[in-house]
């Protein structure tokens, strides 16, 4: 006899006689092919079957069951901490390669016996989460808003919004220890930060001097450099700026009312 199996169906084992009617009585091999006998769907139907072997995953606590064992068999520690994403809304394409590329190099870490985590956490301040907020709102209610009342506002639109998207990184089949999750408004963190600013300042690491920083008028905020869009076919006059010197050790100077000269393409910044 004949036994025609598949990799799907020799995993589950065991063949059967082919049954149904015959195409041709006269056929001499007709009772001689068996068939595999399997309820191994031949549809990948991933809608379905992602999320029940997921639910599998959480229920055998597969993540972190690895974890122990690797760690009892004396596994390297292996903790990557995720460069937090913006609490400020769904998930786009860009966060699923950044999550999947960081889930494949955990997983290959703990298939080669380290202890491998994966510490989810997430940005919870500044302009993006504040945009969104104001954007939910009417016009009446921006008017009345105070700084307080903004800074409550987007810390709730924050947690909220992380656990969305936690429940989606999830859904990705990304690993990772989600209720000892990072979370930048948390006190402890903050409480955390202050102290490793408060060492390098004791340490001389930190130094008041002047920078420009842009500045968007209808924000109100102070505005990052890749944050700057200029409008299509903007052009800007070049310029020559005499700038007085305010002193001098050069003695061919002295007495004289010196200047360097610069030139610049960007005019705006000279303010």
């Amino acid at each position: 006899s004949v036994c025609v199996v598949g990799l799907r169906q020799a995993a589950r084992g065991g063949c059967v006689k082919a049954s149904g009617k015959k195409k041709d009585d006269d056929n001499p091999y007709s009772d001689t092919v068996l068939l595999p006998q399997t309820d191994f769907s031949m549809r990948a139907n991933a809608k379905a079957r992602e999320p029940e072997l997921q639910a599998w995953w959480r229920e055998n606590q597969v993540y972190e069951e690895l974890l122990r064992q690797n760690r009892s068999a004396g596994g390297d520690n292996f903790t990557l901490h995720d460069g937090p994403p913006y609490a400020n809304g769904t998930l786009h394409l860009g966060h699923a390669m950044n999550k999947v590329l960081k889930d494949i190099i955990v997983k290959h870490r703990l298939l080669k016996g380290k202890s491998a985590a994966f510490v989810p956490g997430w940005d919870c301040h500044g302009l993006p989460i504040e945009l969104k907020v104001l954007q939910s709102l009417k016009s009446k209610e921006r008017k009345g808003l105070t700084p307080m009342s903004m800074r409550g506002k987007a810390r709730d639109f924050a947690l909220k919004t992380i656990g969305e998207q936690a429940e989606q990184f999830k859904r990705y089949g990304v690993w990772g220890d989600y209720e000892k999750r990072y979370q930048t408004l948390d006190p402890e963190y903050e409480a955390k930060q202050l102290e490793v600013f408060g060492r390098m300042f004791m340490e001389g690491h930190i130094y008041r001097g002047l920078k420009p920083v842009n500045w968007s008028p209808s924000s109100r905020t102070a505005l990052a450099e890749a944050e700057l869009e200029y409008p299509p076919g903007h052009k800007s006059r070049s310029i020559y700026v005499a700038m007085p010197l305010a002193e001098t050790k050069a003695e061919a100077l002295e007495g004289l009312e010196a200047s360097l000269a610069i030139w610049t393409t960007t005019p705006w910044t000279i303010p």
